[in-house]
């Protein structure tokens, strides 16, 4: 089967939500009800607690990320079966995440020492964002092995990124050896997401996401050949952005705002519809693997690392009462710092990785390897 491209359009989308989703922020009206406050009648109440709100859903965009990841890392296991070196698998794996990362952090000190962040900014996002530069910051950001040092924002999911990429032969183990019951699987897991988010537990809210991941990858020969009818179709695109923003449509009602973070499992199930409806709704796949979701695909990764100092950057030079030119100035220049940044930092990294990973495997190969967790009967194909 041919490799699902529609999959990396879908990412490239979730990246320019999240480009948007920090732009919005940086205007007090809508920093105000993502901090737990109340949006204004009009324009933000629209914007905030409507379907509309799935156009800066930061946080669906991330959960559709977790999500992919669990099926992107998951394919090549099952493809490669026995024959998959797991040490290899290591060092390229974590040098494709943590190199990107470190050139991301020499990103954001530039930024900061070109545009002080010593302007006091109506909105309380841009203020919660501007913190002051430390050795244990970016100590924490480096590792993101206990956390991270809250400099670069979005870094706290590659954190979840890099703890999935350990775990990951046990993920695999439990998608393949219970592959005829993965959906009780899939279910446990969106419980668990919904008891953790309520309990505050951060691990066991986002790595199951991975999981369901995992268990789409074995599912994946019977999803492409599913042929939903026009009428599933619509449904689908209709009911995953819903799902995304569900938590925000219910804040507005003060007896139901004690269900917004156990709400964090409907809202993974609506990045598993997305998953799926970009797999097998045709006029959805079609968009995304258009040449321009392609190209914001392929430098998905770069945006979604270097944009938020170039936002925090241009609203500090601009001040409040630009913050429109300093929107629009954040979009022109994080689309080419991030393809400059896929250049030069992530195409190198992956042919360093994938060297790194490939030497390993010739050193090993020769000596017993620890077998893949993998069912003979098991087949998927790269997405």
């Amino acid at each position: 089967m041919k490799r699902l491209t529609s999959l990396d359009g879908l990412r490239g989308l979730a990246a320019l939500i999240v480009l948007v989703h920090h732009i919005m922020l940086t205007f007090p009206l809508f920093a105000e009800p993502y901090l737990e406050g109340r949006a204004e009648n009009g324009l933000p109440e629209l914007l905030a607690y409507t379907p509309l709100h799935i156009f800066w859903d930061g946080a669906g965009a991330v959960f559709i990320f977790f999500v992919l990841s669990g099926v992107v890392l998951t394919l090549p296991v099952l493809k490669q079966g026995r024959d998959f070196s797991w040490v290899g698998y290591y060092p390229q794996r974590l040098l494709r995440l943590y190199l990107p990362v470190w050139a991301a952090i020499i990103v954001y000190l530039g930024w900061v020492l070109i545009i002080p962040r010593d302007r006091g900014m109506e909105s309380a996002w841009l203020d919660i964002t501007s913190k002051p530069v430390s050795p244990e910051a970016i100590w924490g950001d480096a590792t993101l092995l206990f956390g991270t040092g809250d400099l670069v924002s979005p870094l706290w999911s590659l954190q979840w990124e890099i703890a999935f990429s350990f775990l990951l032969p046990v993920f695999v183990f439990l998608g393949v050896r219970f592959a005829r019951y993965n959906w009780i699987l899939a279910i446990a897991a969106i419980v668990g997401i919904g008891v953790s988010a309520s309990l505050g537990n951060r691990a066991l809210v986002y790595l199951p996401m991975f999981l369901i991941g995992v268990v789409i990858a074995t599912w994946l020969p019977t999803i492409r050949e599913w042929r939903p009818s026009r009428g599933t179709q619509a449904l689908l695109l209709l009911v995953a952005p819903i799902l995304l923003v569900s938590p925000w449509l219910i804040r507005p009602f003060e007896s139901l705002r004690f269900l917004v973070k156990p709400f964090d499992a409907v809202t993974t199930i609506g990045a598993v519809v997305a998953v799926i409806a970009a797999i097998v709704v045709p006029i959805f796949r079609r968009f995304l693997e258009s040449r321009v979701m392609q190209w914001f695909g392929l430098i998905s990764f770069s945006l979604y690392l270097v944009h938020e100092p170039v936002v925090i950057s241009m609203a500090h030079l601009f001040g409040d009462q630009n913050l429109r030119i300093a929107a629009l100035v954040s979009i022109v220049l994080s689309i080419p710092l991030s393809w400059v940044f896929f250049k030069i930092v992530e195409i190198p990294s992956h042919k360093l990785s994938r060297r790194v990973g490939d030497a390993v495997r010739a050193r090993t190969k020769k000596r017993p390897q620890p077998h893949a967790p993998i069912a003979p009967d098991v087949h998927a194909h790269r997405a």
